[in-house]
């Protein structure tokens, strides 16, 4: 498979074999059981990235009819997350009515339409938070809604968060006093921050009931793209639950994915990169039901060596380099999308692009470059004492 990042981005062969075993049928699926019990110390606590495969892993057993002294621990994290994400339905149903009551569309991303339309059960995908989708034209007035109701954005103050800073994000994540968590997004990709395209995902989403609130989600072919997008990146927990996401999303809607459309969206926003690691991986690992023409299509796309480094930036574990990096070619490639071609306001304009894309305010520059240099120093420093 071309253009693998080696571990950096999927999972290692024991988690695999979980995945098989968590998502996969018959005496196969079985087999990988036992292999990852065996490679994997129960005792212990788990990878989180494992822990949230779980209950996925709990349900198929029982479907295999599996019976293993383990089973009821994977079952009481099934309960658990059951309960949690029953919780999390309430609360994002209390703040989706307040939303429309103020007259603002919302459209529900990632876990909540993932748990509703493809795994069809409130215990199967654990949820930490929610993602609502907001109209540009709506995301102040959905600020303030939030804020009234004690929900205040994450890391940056409010006064922080000005309409130069919105220009450069897709979203925004907020969180309460009960430390519950709300993804407000304006644009539905960061790398597709553009009216036109914003206007044709709201324009093909499909109607999707949360609790007593009707809302709308992404179509398909659109969710899978998303999903593509955020599991192909570097993360900090392990990569693994995009898996069982995409291919949820295959088999409960196959038939609606318009493949032409994902191959048109990857070649006119530069996608094709990550698209194709996501998708040629599950095609080769879980034989997901991708047509070869397709597949074919997309690793055909010409990729130009700016698109590479981009790609090798937002794969790459964050480091002060990698993070310029990849704002710098994000930067470039916005700038290609509007037009915009001047050499001279390209470099001068990017130290502004870096400001607005950390959310912070001019005078705010100077300190926060000292203080993480130190902290980056001191990281340094201290990894050279340890043994």
């Amino acid at each position: 498979m071309s253009e693998q990042p080696g571990g950096v981005l999927l999972p290692t062969p024991t988690q695999e074999l979980l995945l098989h075993a968590a998502l996969g049928s018959g005496e196969a699926a079985r087999r990988a059981f036992y292999e990852w019990k065996a490679q994997t110390d129960l005792a212990q606590p788990l990878d989180f990235g494992v822990y949230r495969i779980l209950p996925l892993l709990s349900h198929n057993l029982r479907a295999l009819n599996v019976q293993d002294a383990w089973q009821s621990r994977f079952k009481s994290v099934y309960r658990r997350e059951w309960a949690h994400t029953q919780m999390i339905f309430q609360t994002m149903a209390k703040e989706l009515r307040a939303l429309h009551e103020a007259g603002i569309k919302t459209l529900a991303l990632k876990g909540a339409p993932l748990t509703l339309l493809y795994y069809q059960d409130y215990g199967l995908r654990p949820m930490s938070d929610f993602d609502v989708l907001v109209p540009t034209a709506q995301r102040r007035a959905a600020i303030e809604r939030l804020t009234r109701a004690g929900w205040y954005p994450r890391e940056r103050s409010l006064s922080n968060l000005t309409d130069n800073v919105f220009a450069v994000h897709d979203g925004w994540n907020f969180e309460n006093a009960r430390r519950e968590q709300f993804d407000l997004h304006w644009h539905v990709l960061l790398e597709c921050r553009n009216q036109a395209m914003d206007d044709d995902f709201w324009a093909r989403s499909i109607p999707l009931q949360i609790a007593d609130v009707e809302t709308r989600t992404l179509h398909p072919t659109d969710h899978l793209l998303f999903v593509c997008l955020h599991g192909v990146r570097w993360n900090i927990v392990s990569p693994m639950r995009w898996i069982p996401d995409v291919l949820m999303i295959l088999r409960g809607a196959a038939a609606q994915i318009e493949w032409a459309r994902l191959l048109a969206l990857a070649e006119k926003f530069r996608l094709n990169l990550r698209l194709a690691l996501a998708l040629n991986y599950l095609n080769e690992q879980f034989q997901a039901p991708i047509p070869t023409d397709f597949l074919q299509a997309l690793n055909r796309i010409r990729v130009s060596e700016r698109e590479r480094q981009l790609y090798a930036a937002l794969i790459a574990p964050p480091s002060w380099y990698a993070g310029i990096r990849a704002h710098w070619y994000r930067y470039r490639f916005d700038l290609e999308l509007e037009g915009k071609s001047n050499p001279v306001s390209r470099w001068f304009g990017f130290p502004r692009y870096w400001r607005r894309a950390k959310a912070l305010a001019p005078g705010e520059m100077p300190r926060w470059f000292f203080t993480r240099s130190f902290q980056r120093f001191s990281a340094w420093r201290q990894a050279r004492a340890d043994p």
